[in-house]
């Protein structure tokens, strides 16, 4: 999304809460990097959105919190120089303010990518589809070669509000090599996961699920449930 410091990124990597300014970043995992320089060639994945945030607190008119659920990839998770490419799921409890067209109870997607500069080369690209229509695509210079797959539930401005539990499910990863130990780079930060698994001797990597845990996201640390 927005500018993230090095000290967000390092912290995501190590498993611990992080929380810089008005950016609060929750549960996720992180996959990464290869032993032996191998890089991230294509990743896919599905994902059954749970639903929106409940409990959202809209302190001014002129400042709507939003959350957002994604999987990135990119060189580092400690340089903020490094692009980041991120599919995502947006929500706001003032959706207008964030340009998206859907109503309060629906999420918003849309291919997204934050960096510093881009080059001339290859492209990376991002594609989205709902029932197997595209609806979001993207496409890049590729400025990075990427090293690391994560994800991250992240709320801007505080209180967003409860997050319920899902699951990223048939992740896929293909590296321009193969590594038998990447598997072994998995990190889950109130997070779940048989693991992952190779069928090639480490070139392709597979997870059934990664599920994640309900998170919360409020300014004063309380944790809430949603009312049914």
């Amino acid at each position: 999304m927005r500018s993230i410091s090095a000290v967000i990124l390092l912290a995501l990597a190590l498993g611990t809460a992080a929380l810089y300014e008005d950016w609060h970043f929750g549960n996720m995992f992180a996959i990464g990097p290869a032993t032996n320089n191998a890089q991230i060639t294509k990743a896919t994945y599905s994902l059954i959105p749970p639903a929106v945030p409940c409990g959202a607190i809209q302190k001014k008119p002129t400042d709507a919190p939003w959350l957002s659920i994604w999987i990135g990839i990119s060189a580092s998770m400690s340089d903020q120089a490094a692009d980041l490419f991120q599919p995502l799921l947006n929500w706001s409890p003032d959706q207008k303010s964030q340009a998206c067209p859907a109503t309060v109870k629906e999420w918003c997607v849309a291919s997204s990518t934050y960096h510093l500069f881009t080059v001339d080369s290859n492209k990376i690209t991002q594609q989205i589809s709902i029932n197997g229509k595209q609806v979001s695509s993207q496409s890049d210079d590729q400025s990075i070669n990427a090293t690391y797959l994560y994800s991250s539930n992240e709320c801007y401005l505080g209180t967003c509000g409860t997050l319920a539990g899902y699951s990223w499910d048939q992740l896929t990863i293909h590296l321009s090599k193969a590594d038998p130990n990447f598997g072994h780079t998995l990190n889950l930060r109130k997070a779940s996961s048989s693991g992952l698994t190779t069928s090639d001797q480490g070139k392709t990597w597979f997870a059934q699920s990664i599920k994640i845990d309900e998170d919360y996201f409020y300014s004063d640390g309380s944790r809430k449930e949603c009312s049914a």
